[in-house]
């Protein structure tokens, strides 16, 4: 036994640096008996894959060592290099690859890991190996079923994978070892009664896995010998489903060899990761707008390179898809005359993948530890230190900090809109830091999200709905950064918002705008994600696959609208407060957030709405009617006008929907909002 255990420890040990971390010992008793006991339940007999025991052992044993060996996403580099040798050696200048490489990989790795072994000790070389990968009758073993034996994965029937307590279902068996020692114990011997280990998926999941499942086998019938380029997608969603975002999911490029077998496609994953290239579409060139939207962007950028060409002072970084894009974008031209081409595109800040533009000073906000706006941004930062961004300052701020800018804020932007302030403190924050440092031009990424669908509302709406909504909120859109800025004497560069990028935006359809993570979904089929022209067209950014996140929630000013303000004002006092505010201010109050950013606003314009900036219906009734309510031009909430004929939205208070839409009103909506709304301002007009 302490021979066995030695022996399967030295084999993880110099199985591992090769990419073999899937290691699991057990008995070859244990094996045939599992294949005894489940041969009845199986589609043929299992017991002609039994193995016979070694002959020719020193002493007689109980039983046999057999040890399963396999993989998860480690083997990737270690047989990428193995491959890339090969390449040198074949002496075609390393264009192409022989056909099995990972069945060559894997038997010259584990034949030099048992030369190593034995070398030292002759007890540790196995009497005989089992190739997963060999199809001979007389030599076949059923690797699942071995794994299952050992009760080391579990099985999930709909898929027929096998999971692994770590690794779920990202491994792959490659061969069996059998040893003339001592079995190790194994504490699962199956009997009559006992069934195979199962997975814990239920069964909902097993409906949803054996629906695609179907779906990969017509395809496959459907296609017959024709193999199309996307079918390879039908049989990893399935393994992806069961397992949504597991850390040991494999490699984008990894999943694509494994299910394409593709070896050109091989070729140029070693290429590319030789010479540090973007690997996105080694297969499948990018679509004509997607090629479009790169050059109209690279050309606004370096338009504004050529405007400062002594770089721009500061960059407000959140680490999102949007300054990711406008800090690192490289003036690279895809290469769009032949697929093989189009796979060149450098991924090396110091080289082909060097920015346009230069910046001499980065800022993030960050008002919460887990906030990740400051993780993505310092990311970014050391990409780019010593290449065209000289410093990054993370603001570390918390909220009672943020909220001392509270009336500034609400004066400069004329708004008590608390989703808009918890976005907007964080802005002037970082522009108060931009400011000491003397910095006079700052770029942000507004307008992205706005033109491109990057929020998620987008997703659930039909082509038609979206491209009304997306034009509607084009009509009236319009960013905090700009008219804070101009308090420090600032100037914002907003490259979204080029009138060119604008309407190219406008000729890009929904699916071009919204669909999941390309080349692999390795999140799922029904994750997906805004602003994918944009993910697609720079690869070369870091936060190209980041998920959308609100400038409050990346900093971290989230909090303010989940409790923070919940203590401050009792439900008797905030009752009170709400009735006093409407009933001398004409301000419908929705919640304690809500009422400390009037009370600012109020504060700055020396609590008198008469001196706000902006115009008011003409006529506050002290009863409220109907026509009142639906005063178009006017928010029925705060009763200032709207910024916009077509808003839906108040951006003096927040409130929303201000007028029923062909959108905001499908299933009532905005009637019944508008309805409470009046019904509410009644009550507080009361005595």
């Amino acid at each position: 036994m302490a021979l066995s255990k030695r022996l399967v420890a030295r084999l993880k040990a110099a199985l591992a640096p090769k990419g073999f971390d899937v290691v699991i010992p057990l008995t070859l008793e244990s094996y045939n008996r599992f294949l005894d006991v489940h041969s009845g339940s199986a589609a043929s007999d299992l017991s002609r894959f039994k193995l016979p025991a070694p002959s020719n052992a020193a002493v007689p044993l109980q039983s046999h060592l057999l040890v399963l060996v396999g993989n998860s996403r480690a083997i990737w580099t270690p047989f990428l290099e193995f491959v890339r040798e090969e390449m040198e050696q074949a002496g075609d200048g390393g264009t192409s690859i022989q056909a099995n490489p990972i069945d060559r990989y894997v038997e010259k790795s584990i034949q030099d890991t048992i030369e190593e072994l034995s070398g030292d000790d002759s007890l540790l070389a196995p009497e005989k190996v089992y190739w997963v990968a060999d199809t001979d009758p007389k030599k076949m073993i059923l690797a699942q079923k071995m794994a299952l034996a050992a009760h080391a994965v579990s099985h999930c029937p709909p898929s027929q994978l096998c999971l692994h307590p770590v690794f779920g279902p990202w491994l792959a068996f490659r061969c069996a070892l059998l040893f003339a020692v001592e079995g190790l114990d194994n504490e699962y011997e199956p009997t009559s009664e006992q069934q195979a280990p199962t997975c814990s998926h239920d069964g909902k999941m097993h409906e949803e896995i054996a629906t695609m499942m179907e779906r990969a086998f017509a395809q496959a019938r459907a296609n017959g010998q024709s193999i199309s380029p996307d079918a390879w997608k039908a049989w990893v969603l399935p393994r992806i489903t069961m397992a949504p975002n597991h850390p040991m999911t494999y490699s984008s490029e990894q999943i694509l060899y494994h299910y394409t077998k593709d070896l050109a496609f091989l070729a140029q994953v070693v290429h590319a990761q030789q010479h540090n290239c973007c690997t996105d579409y080694l297969r499948i060139a990018p679509s004509e707008k997607v090629v479009a939207c790169r050059q109209l962007l690279q050309t606004v950028l370096l338009e504004c390179k050529a405007k400062y060409p002594s770089g721009i002072d500061g960059i407000l970084l959140s680490g999102g898809l949007d300054t990711s894009i406008i800090a690192e974008a490289s003036g690279q031209v895809w290469n769009t005359e032949g697929s093989t081409a189009v796979g060149k595109l450098s991924l090396d800040k110091r080289s082909g993948a060097r920015p346009i533009l230069q910046f001499k000073h980065a800022l993030t906000v960050q008002a919460h530890p887990d906030a990740r706006d400051a993780l993505y941004a310092q990311n970014i930062y050391e990409r780019l230190h010593g290449v065209s961004l000289e410093h990054h300052h993370v603001l570390q701020a918390n909220l009672d900090e943020l909220l001392c800018h509270a009336p500034q804020a609400t004066k400069l932007l004329v708004t008590c809109d608390p989703m808009e302030l918890r976005n907007s403190l964080v802005i002037y924050a970082a522009l108060t830091k931009a400011a000491e440092l003397g910095v006079k031009h700052v770029v942000t990424g507004d307008a992205a999200d706005e033109i491109f669908c990057g929020y998620s509302f987008y997703q659930s709406m039909d082509e038609d709905a979206l491209m009304a909504y997306r034009l509607q909120i084009i009509n009236v859109m319009q960013f905090t950064a700009s008219k804070l800025a101009r308090a420090f004497d600032i100037e914002v560069i907003s490259p979204f918002l080029d009138p060119r990028v604008v309407e190219f935006a406008k000729t890009v359809a929904k699916d071009d705008l919204i669909g999941e993570r390309t080349p692999v979904p390795i999140e799922g089929a029904s994750v997906l994600y805004g602003k994918l022209i944009l993910r697609q067209a720079f690869p070369e950014s870091f936060s190209q696959w980041r998920s959308k996140q609100p400038i409050e929630e990346g900093s971290g000013t989230t909090a303010l609208r989940m409790g923070y303000f919940d203590t401050r004002w009792a439900k008797s006092e905030f009752e009170a407060q709400q009735k006093t505010i409407f009933q001398k201010h004409r301000v419908f109050v929705r919640d304690n957030e809500h009422l400390f950013f009037f009370q600012a606003f109020l504060e700055a314009f020396g609590q008198d709405l008469a001196n706000v900036p902006k115009q008011r219906t003409r006529s506050i009734a002290t009863q409220v009617d109907e026509d009142e309510t639906i005063d178009d031009g006017f928010c029925p909430a705060c009763f200032f006008e709207l910024s916009h004929k077509d808003q839906d939205f108040c951006v003096t208070c927040g409130f929303w929907p201000t007028k029923p839409t062909t959108t905001n009103d499908v299933k009532g909506y905005a009637t019944q909002a508008l309805a409470r709304l009046a019904q509410d301002k009644r009550r507080l007009l009361s005595s």
